[in-house]
């Protein structure tokens, strides 16, 4: 599988907790793989314990964001973002929000996943239903939740919304320094 770096960005630091010390470090990229239509951002980390006889050994690693956060809250926009595409838009947009609105035949209304899938609040996630109760009506194979998903989203100005917050996490995938929080 080829795989196309078009940005990439690596934190590093050491640390103490408990009497032990630690190194973390959080890559953020935007790539692009084969057989995906578009570049996506991911942000990923890897903590290891510093043993005293000099050994690495491996404490926890994956989409650890909260560890991230927690040592560099800066990169917070490129956390935001994990899996969404060059554009900002998440993964699966509107098939996803579709189903966390409760819109298809497999998973119930859950607003406060709905909002944090399309990255806005609660009150506009229940904004985006209403609207399209009242434009699309009653969902079914000709007007698919993803069809009124993607209405509602350009409605709402979400991709103009999302684009800035891909620029936003690319900025910090280009930057020359990124200071690690004490």
């Amino acid at each position: 599988m080829n795989r196309e770096l078009i940005a990439a960005r690596e934190w590093t630091r050491t640390y103490e907790e408990g009497g032990r010390r630690y190194r973390i470090t959080a890559r953020g990229e935007l790539v692009h793989l084969d057989g995906n239509a578009k570049p996506y951002f991911s942000i990923t980390g890897e903590v290891v314990y510093l043993a005293r006889n000099g050994r690495k050994v491996e404490h926890s690693c994956g989409a650890i964001h909260e560890d991230i956060l927690r040592h560099w809250p800066q990169l917070a926009p490129l956390v935001r973002i994990h899996l969404s595409d060059d554009d900002g838009v998440p993964f699966h947009a509107y098939a996803n929000a579709g189903y966390w609105a409760g819109q298809t035949r497999w998973g119930a209304l859950d607003v406060p996943q709905l909002a944090k899938h399309l990255r806005i609040d609660e009150a506009e996630a229940t904004d985006m239903l209403d609207y399209i109760a009242h434009h699309w009506g009653e969902l079914d194979t000709i007007f698919t939740p993803e069809m009124a998903w993607r209405d509602a989203c350009k409605v709402k100005g979400l991709p103009y919304r999302w684009k800035a917050e891909a620029n936003q996490a690319l900025t910090l995938l280009n930057r020359t320094e990124v200071t690690a929080a004490r």
